[in-house]
Order: C-alpha cells, then sequence, then structure tokens
C-alpha cells in the first residue's frame, strides 16, 4: 500500500470518522508528508495539533493501529520431519498473516502484512475487536499455531512524531527542550540512554528526533506483542490457546508424536497415522506440489475440511524464471519446463551428492531500523523492500548454482525436480532446503544479493582476515544480512538441523556485531554424521576445535571472507594439490591447540616444499599470500584479542581445517 497516496490519506480520514471531509484528508496529507522538517521545533508541533483539535474536537483525533502475528513460528513449521507437512505449514502460516489479516482488517487499511507480521489501522476502539478476531483465524486455519496481535489508540499527530504528551489546553508538554534538561541529570540519564538511541557524531538533540518518529508507535506497539506473548491476558481479553486432549488409548500422530491421530494415510508410501493438525498441514503441502494423484482431496475429504487456495513459492519461482531469470542458465536448461517440487528431501540430497544443506538467514538490526522510520510510508517501504531483497536474493542464487534435477520418485519412476525448498521467505528472515554441494556458494550469493539490493553506503576500510580484494568488502551495506548453515546427510532430522543452523546464525549475529561496518557474517557445519554433534555447536567446538593457544577453525565469517574461503578451495583444486595432504596436515594441526603453531608450521613447510612447482604455488600465493598474517606462521593466523582484553587472550586461528570440512561442500554446478 502507498501510505502517502490520496487513497491512504481517505482511509485514515474515515477510521478518524470524517471519510468524505476533504479538509481532513488535506490534514491527513500534512501530517504524513516525508518532506516535513524531520526536527521541528515545539511551536511547528503546537501549530498543527491546533489545526487538528479545530476540525476534529478534542478527542476526535484518535484511532487505533494494530499489530502482531504468529508467534513461536519454528515450532510449529519444524513439528514435522517430513517436507510436504513443512512446506504446507508454512504456506498455511503465510495464508493466514497475509490473506486473512487483509480480509479481517480491510486491504486498504493493512500498512504491511507479511513474514510472521502484520500492522493495520482501524477507528478508534475497533482495534481489539479485531485483533482477537486475527487471534482466532490463526487458530482456526491451523489449530495448534500460536498467534499474538494487539492494538493500541494514538493520536493522528503521532503518526508523525511518535509518543506526545499534550497538556490540558491542548499544547505538547515535553519536546526537545525538555529532553535536553532531563539528560543533565544523574538519575535520569541511564534510562535516557537506554530509550533514546545513541546517534554517532551528531548533537544530542538529534538523538531525541530520531526517537519521535512513527517508529516509536510500532516499538510501544511491539512491546505490547512480547507482553501478550508472555502473559495471556495482556492487552485485551485472554487468549484462546488450543487444547489437545490427550487419553491413553488414543493412537497418537506420526508427525507430532503427542496428538490423537483421527485418519491413517498412505501420502508417504506406508500407513501414517495423522491429527488434524498434521493433516491439514500434510493436505496444503501436496496441494502446493501440483498433487497428480489427487491424495490433498481425499485427505481433506476424510477430515471434511476445506483447504484454502494458496499461491505457492514455486509459482513465484516459475514468474522469476520467466521474467528477471528469462536469461539464466536455470531458465535454458532443456528440461526445466517439465520440472516439479521435490517432494522430500531425499531427493533434494540426490542433487548433492546424498547431502542436503539448510540455510537460515536473517537481517542483522532490523527491528531498530524500523523502530527509527519517520511515518508508516516508511515502514511500509522499508517492510516491502527487506522482502522483495530477500525473495530477489534467493531466486537470484537458486538460478546461478543449480539446475533441474532427473531423480527417482517414490513409485521409481524418473522425475525431474527443482531441486530445492523454500520453507519462508518473510521480511529479512528466510529458510531454505538446498544440495549441500552447493549450500555454501547459494548462502554466499544470497548474502551478497539481499546487501546491494538494499543499497550500500560508504567505502569501508579493508580490514578483513581475506586479503584480495572481492566485490563484497569495499562498502558498508545499509542492513547486513547473516546466516546459518548447516550440511548434513539427506536423512537428517529437519528439527535438528534447524536448531543447529539457529546456533549457527546466531555465532554469525555475534561475529557480525563485532564488525559493524562489514556487514554480514554466516557460521556454517557439515555433518558427514549425525551423531557428530549430540550438544551444543559452542561446546563441541570448545572441545574439539580450541585449546589454550590455537584454534582449529576461523569460522564464522564475514561474506568476503567466505568468498574468499571459497576461492582459496578452488584454487588449491584446480592446482591438483592432493586431498591426502589437505587431510594429513588437518591431523598433524590438532597438537597445537595446546602446544602452539610452531610444529604444524614446520609440518606444512615441509610438505609445500614437496609438492609439485604448481600445487606448492598455489599454496604460498592462496594460503600464505592471501589471508592476513599467515605469512609470518603458515597456515596459521593470529586472531587479535577483544577490546580491552588483556594480550594473553590472543590466540592463533587457522582456516586449514575449514577448508577440508567443506573440500566436497563448495562445487561448482554443472549443467545435466
Amino acid at each position: 500500500m502507498n501510505t502517502n497516496s490520496p487513497a491512504f490519506n481517505a482511509v485514515i480520514a474515515a477510521c478518524l470518522g470524517r471519510a468524505d471531509d476533504q479538509q481532513v484528508i488535506d490534514v491527513v496529507r500534512e501530517v504524513l508528508d516525508e518532506r516535513r522538517n524531520p526536527h521541528p521545533a515545539r511551536e511547528e508541533v503546537n501549530r498543527l495539533q491546533k489545526k487538528i483539535r479545530d476540525l476534529l474536537g478534542t478527542d476526535g483525533d484518535r484511532l487505533d493501529l494494530i499489530y502482531g502475528g504468529a508467534t513461536k513460528i519454528k515450532g510449529y513449521v519444524f513439528e514435522a520431519d517430513r517436507l510436504p507437512e513443512l512446506r504446507g505449514a508454512s504456506a498455511l502460516l503465510d495464508f493466514v498473516g497475509r490473506d486473512e489479516v487483509k480480509r479481517i482488517c480491510g486491504k486498504e487499511r493493512v500498512i504491511y502484512a507479511g513474514g510472521g507480521s502484520f500492522l493495520a489501522v482501524a477507528p478508534v476502539g475497533k482495534g481489539p475487536t479485531v485483533a482477537t478476531e486475527i487471534e482466532r483465524c490463526f487458530t482456526e486455519w491451523t489449530q495448534t499455531a500460536l498467534s499474538v496481535a494487539v492494538a493500541h489508540t494514538f493520536r493522528l499527530i503521532e503518526l508523525r512524531f511518535g509518543r506526545v504528551r499534550l497538556d490540558a489546553a491542548g499544547r505538547v508538554d515535553w519536546w526537545v527542550d525538555e529532553f535536553l534538561k532531563a539528560w543533565g541529570d544523574p538519575q535520569l540519564r541511564p534510562q535516557l540512554e537506554q530509550y533514546y538511541y545513541a546517534v554517532e557524531e551528531k548533537p544530542l538533540a538529534a538523538r531525541f528526533y530520531q526517537r519521535k518518529t512513527f517508529g516509536e508507535l510500532v516499538t510501544v506497539l511491539t512491546t505490547m506483542y512480547h507482553r501478550r506473548r508472555d502473559e495471556r491476558q495482556a492487552h485485551g481479553e485472554a487468549r484462546a490457546l488450543p487444547i489437545v486432549e490427550r487419553l491413553p488409548h488414543m493412537v497418537r500422530c506420526a508427525s507430532s508424536d503427542h496428538r490423537p491421530a483421527i485418519l491413517t494415510t498412505t501420502a508417504y508410501g506406508t500407513q501414517t497415522a495423522l491429527s488434524e493438525a498434521s493433516a491439514r498441514k500434510l493436505v496444503v503441502g501436496l496441494k502446493v506440489k501440483r498433487d497428480a494423484k489427487g491424495r490433498a482431496d481425499q485427505i481433506a475429504t476424510a477430515i471434511t475440511w476445506q483447504a484454502p487456495e494458496i499461491v505457492s513459492w514455486e509459482t513465484k519461482w516459475q514468474e522469476y524464471l520467466g521474467k528477471a531469470g528469462a536469461t539464466t542458465r536455470y531458465r535454458d536448461h532443456p528440461q526445466g519446463e517439465a520440472a516439479v517440487p521435490a517432494y522430500d528431501t531425499h531427493q533434494i540430497g540426490m542433487a548433492g551428492n546424498g547431502f542436503i544443506g539448510l540455510i537460515y538467514a536473517d537481517g542483522n538490526n532490523v527491528g531498530r531500523a524500523l523502530a527509527q522510520l519517520r511515518t508508516p510510508q516508511a515502514y511500509a517501504d522499508l517492510s516491502k523492500e527487506l522482502e522483495a531483497a530477500a525473495t530477489d536474493a534467493v531466486f537470484t542464487a537458486l538460478a546461478e548454482h543449480l539446475q533441474p534435477t532427473p531423480v527417482r520418485d517414490e513409485d521409481g519412476q524418473t522425475v525431474v525436480i527443482h531441486p530445492f525448498e523454500i520453507l519462508t521467505i518473510g521480511g529479512d528472515d528466510l529458510i531454505l532446503i538446498v544440495p549441500g554441494t552447493q549450500a555454501l556458494n547459494i548462502a554466499l550469493t544470497i548474502g551478497a544479493t539481499f546487501e546491494q539490493k538494499l543499497g550500500l553506503s560508504e567505502r569501508r576500510p579493508r580490514d578483513d582476515r581475506y586479503v584480495q580484494a572481492t566485490a563484497l568488502d569495499a562498502y558498508t551495506p545499509k542492513i547486513g544480512l547473516s546466516a546459518g548453515v548447516v550440511i548434513a546427510k539427506d536423512d537428517a532430522p529437519i528439527f535438528f538441523l534447524r536448531q543447529l543452523a539457529e546456533e549457527l546464525l546466531k555465532s554469525a549475529k555475534k561475529k557480525a556485531r563485532a564488525n559493524p561496518t562489514a556487514g554480514g557474517a554466516v557460521d556454517f557445519m557439515v555433518m558427514k554424521s549425525i551423531t557428530m554433534v549430540t550438544d551444543k555447536i559452542e561446546r563441541f567446538r570448545q572441545t574439539a576445535l580450541e585449546g589454550q593457544q590455537c584454534r582449529l577453525t576461523a569460522r564464522p565469517y564475514l561474506w568476503p571472507e567466505l568468498a574468499g574461503l571459497l576461492a582459496t578451495l578452488r584454487a588449491l583444486r584446480e592446482a591438483g594439490v592432493p586431498r591426502s595432504q589437505l587431510y594429513r596436515l588437518r591431523a598433524a594441526l590438532e597438537p597445537a591447540r595446546d602446544q602452539g603453531p610452531l610444529a604444524s608450521t614446520l609440518e606444512y613447510l615441509y610438505t609445500r616444499t614437496r609438492q609439485p612447482q604448481v600445487s606448492a604455488e598455489a599454496l604460498r600465493q592462496h594460503v600464505e599470500q592471501n589471508w592476513r598474517g599467515v605469512a609470518t606462521s603458515p597456515p596459521w593466523m593470529r586472531r587479535e584479542p577483544p577490546p580491552d582484553a588483556p594480550a594473553k587472550w590472543a590466540v592463533w586461528e587457522t582456516i586449514w581445517a575449514d577448508l577440508v570440512e567443506i573440500y566436497d561442500m563448495a562445487q561448482d554446478a554443472e549443467v545435466k
């Protein structure tokens, strides 16, 4: 929606009870004008508020904002471990969060809906009723998904200037002068510092004005959302949470393992007992996959449920190939027209030598960026830009690194598939499953494309560990994207891979926060065995890879550093560096964790001198020269201590074990 359009101005006027009053529409336009001075004096705000009050009266300038969406999404989507149900759960949540929210609120009143959240306007007093209806709608469609919707009443002027306190005469009672005075009070300063975000190298007053925007209202609503999520009766009538009766004689649902099953289906090739909530996921998952055998309709009839019409990601993918992706190798593939979505993760794994990669990515500091937006128009624009950038980044990466792939279906017939599954692209976050051999290449392209689509700011000093310049390290993105990537056998439990990817994402975000000018980061893990990690990744790495003096890994990586790592691996393969030597040297590095890098450095140099000239030169150039600090003690890099930490905390780290781990998982796509 264009919230700066005459139509939206009329919507706001209608919410104020003055739909056909041109004077009210004009003053709404004046309030929402983004060209207005971002640092208005008190007199300017008072003038505009007097104009509003003269038209609408003392309390006639109020309207409701409604905010909410699904909560604990991953628990609902990843409850099952089979791809059709995962796909169906994600599609069903997306349908309710977009289509049903627009139906309930009125499409013209929705500022933004998608990515698991929404924001809409309503007449004063109507917001709580609409919020309750939306919560019930999530439950009616999904039965088990949790949701939260909250509403709050604001004044018209607050849509532009954030929370405004007025005195009895209708004049602003707290503005920048009071803020500056309170800032000088030592007792008030800590609270003000927490609420008013810091603005580097700008006057103190800019800190106040940065907060006094429409984004402040979004912050209020977000705070209400979190409290209602944690307290059922906060901000409205008590939330109606789904309750499932579990009797001892009931057959358990094979997907949830705790709800009672109501039917048995052969959709997975064997007799499978499902609860109604799981059956609904399966119905939707089959329907969006072009269910040629009509299994979705059979299951829907058995549970007497009418599935909604949903636009699948495959449909959007086909639209992309017909437009922006029309010149890609994927679009030109001779079997592309016949390709269908993958039925399960085994089919995706067939395109990755039996491995799949789960990519979980999320934007950095997006919440703070939204909280600083000045108008509803800016909020709507950024929300749509984030989702468009994420979608375009995913489609670009898939088209660049994958190809339609012939596989065997459940009946033993050859079928050509799209070798990936998009579970969600919502706002700034995304989750997808791809062939394991292309997971890192795809993640790198997604990160780079996302950041470039949202715009790049000034050039930054090159201080990455990878010395050679890449297209990714010359700028600071306006919003960075970080990712966790876990690669495993295609029969690994998806819920387990999601948990690992989520932990890797947190590690990547920590790296990004430590390098705020570099954009996003990525952390990854290749699991050759499901028992490789039985606890937290951080604890596993502390035990297996970290010692008192050296770390046997350099993860996580900034995006330019991942590009360098993949370039290094390709160069070593092209130069014919024997894989056996890579593995032997990795074993030689292990004692260095506690003994220091000297012995392993000598072993590396000895091995390099015994290689053919081409291989030796590749090692010298791409390992020793292209990575900062490695030349003095190859293949180790000196990691500087954290800020304010003593020098003894500085340790050595190496990319060597990372190269060995991803040796078979960073292959170039081949046209088949």
